[in-house]
């Protein structure tokens, strides 16, 4: 005998094709809308010249052009460059003849930038728990931002130029947002 679910499944595809036979012409029953009842008519194209083309000939068939026939080409001269205008004031300098010393330029050196600490306060994978954070000291108070490292969004708060201020903040945000934090080297990447 037949399972139960495949007689379900042939009485519905009976049922489905049995109301398609009904409706389908009830939807489509041939007549037009007005709206596409319009006339358009298209003028005639334009006359275009037609064009003769020449067979190809091969290249010692065709004729020599004289180089008498060809125009000269004319000259080609340059503009002449203005010269820089000067102060009326200032005497006129003669070109000190070029002599070959080279000139040893010293590098300087660059300069050295006292470390600065910060406090991470906390990694996340999500960006948005980042931002409520940043903002939630922010709003404290203190200069916080997020970096972005290895897909984790660290949030900091500082940078101080000295360890002990960056070590004080850490305890204050412990106690005020049960949050511990380590504090670390600044770095601007």
């Amino acid at each position: 005998m037949i399972d139960r679910t495949i007689t379900y499944r042939l009485i519905g595809a009976s049922i489905m094709v049995l109301s398609a036979a009904i409706i389908l012409p009830l939807i489509l029953d041939g007549e037009r809308p007005p709206e596409l009842d319009v006339q358009v008519q298209v003028s005639e194209p334009p006359e275009l010249p037609t064009l003769k083309i020449a067979p190809v000939q091969p290249v010692d068939t065709l004729p020599i052009e004289s180089s008498e026939d060809q125009k000269e080409p004319q000259e080609i001269s340059l503009i002449p460059v203005p010269k820089a205008a000067q102060d009326v004031d200032e005497p006129i300098k003669q070109a000190a003849p070029k002599t070959s010393k080279k000139v040893v330029v010293e590098k300087p050196a660059p300069k050295v930038v006292a470390d600065r600490w910060v406090v991470q306060i906390a990694s996340f994978k999500s960006k948005d728990n980042a931002t409520r954070l940043v903002e939630k000291l922010k709003l404290a108070n203190y200069d916080a931002y997020s970096t972005t490292t290895n897909n984790l969004y660290k949030v900091f708060v500082g940078p101080e130029f000295k360890r002990e201020t960056s070590e004080k903040i850490r305890n204050e945000i412990k106690s005020k947002f049960s949050l511990s934090g380590i504090v670390v080297k600044f770095s601007t990447n």
